[in-house]
């Protein structure tokens, strides 16, 4: 199965467009400030450097004529498996960020322990020369029995199950302040695992051009979480969470005795600045429900809940800019509970009436025209 000679043009532009893509990706993550035990970023700069040394080797292949009879094999071990290698580096991604630091070497065996297996296997084969060329779909239905092949295939089909190992560790760790990202790059990676499978496993162009496109498109993505989006969280800090307050059986619950525990409870600044703060918890620490909660935030002048634990955030803003106008925003950001720089700028915005940067200016007194 041979491209033609327009499509093999196109798929060396395609590729010199994703080694350009990927190098630029993996500089701007690496030169990005991280907090010292941030792993993740580690994850997806290793995918973007080897993503774009993998395709200098596919380019290579391709332009070099005494190997490229072996670039258009179908399953050709020495791509496939290395490719999803590759991909494995964005599972491990993915999961650094729905839960930190569970990812250990140990744990990072056992999921991978199948594909493992299977890699092993064929790439003995591959070792003492048994392995069966297949140029073709249909000589892949011919020999569909043949150990080498099946292992091959099932090798590719392995990785397929690890996007829905992320959907169910992801509904299962439950963390809200990255979730909707955390879904749109599990849905891409599934979309990636499959155009890999059409493109490299199958060499079907359409699925190259998919699979580009698809690339394009999560590396944008990751590059605007990472530069705008994320605030990354400091994982020595550990959380603590607060004694539910005693509420004798015998006292009749009113609005305003939930209305008093509120406010005391929201003095406490280490309960409105905590980054999982939900409305559920705050009813199980005032001991009420969520309609109490609601009239309560009313009568003390906001306009919900979540209206109060914003403007306590951004207050507290708001005074950590007025001491040092010149202090690193998104770590204001992050100890006033946010974990989203759209979110707080947002809120920011929307609460005082001006950006922070606008805020900054108006407090900050001007030069001395004199000096």
């Amino acid at each position: 199965m041979h491209f033609s000679y327009i499509e093999s043009i196109y798929n060396l532009v395609l590729l010199g467009i994703h080694i350009f893509v990927q190098l630029v990706a993996a500089v701007l993550i690496y030169i990005k400030r991280h907090e010292p035990k941030d792993r993740s970023w580690r994850y997806i700069f290793t995918f973007f450097t080897l993503s774009a040394l993998a395709s200098v080797v596919e380019m290579f292949m391709m332009m070099h004529n005494a190997i490229v009879l072996d670039f258009y094999k179908l399953l050709n071990p020495s791509i496939i498996i290395p490719g999803f290698y590759i991909f494995a580096l964005l599972i491990c991604y993915i999961l650094e960020l729905t839960n930190p630091r569970w990812l250990t070497v140990m744990r990072a065996i056992v999921l991978f322990l199948p594909s493992i297996i299977l890699a092993g296997y064929v790439i003995y084969y591959y070792s003492i020369g048994d392995i069966t060329n297949i140029y073709s779909v249909a000589r892949i239905k011919a020999v569909s029995d043949t150990p080498n092949v099946i292992a091959r295939i099932v090798f590719m089909l392995v990785f397929v199950l690890y996007p829905i190992m992320l959907v169910v560790l992801r509904f299962k760790w439950k963390k809200p302040q990255l979730q909707k990202y955390i879904d749109v790059l599990i849905l891409f990676a599934a979309l990636l695992c499959v155009s890999y499978i059409l493109s490299r496993g199958l060499q079907i162009f359409s699925g190259y051009l998919l699979h580009e496109l698809l690339y394009i498109l999560i590396t944008i993505g990751v590059l605007y979480f990472e530069f705008y989006e994320r605030l990354h969280i400091p994982l020595e800090t550990v959380r603590t969470y607060y004694e539910q307050p005693e509420v004798p059986n015998n006292t009749l619950i009113t609005v305003n005795v939930v209305a008093n525990n509120l406010r005391e409870l929201m003095n406490d600044d280490s309960v409105w600045r905590d980054p999982e703060l939900t409305a559920d918890r705050v009813v199980q620490l005032v001991g009420t429900n969520r309609t109490y909660i609601q009239h309560a935030a009313r009568q003390l002048g906001f306009a919900n809940l979540s209206d109060m634990v914003h403007r306590r955030r951004v207050d507290y803003i708001c005074e950590c800019l007025r001491k040092d106008p010149n202090a690193n925003i998104q770590n204001i950001f992050w100890d006033a509970g946010y974990r989203s720089r759209a979110t707080a700028w947002r809120n920011f915005t929307n609460i005082v009436g001006c950006t922070p940067t606008d805020f900054v200016y108006r407090i900050t007194p001007p030069a001395d025209v004199n000096n």
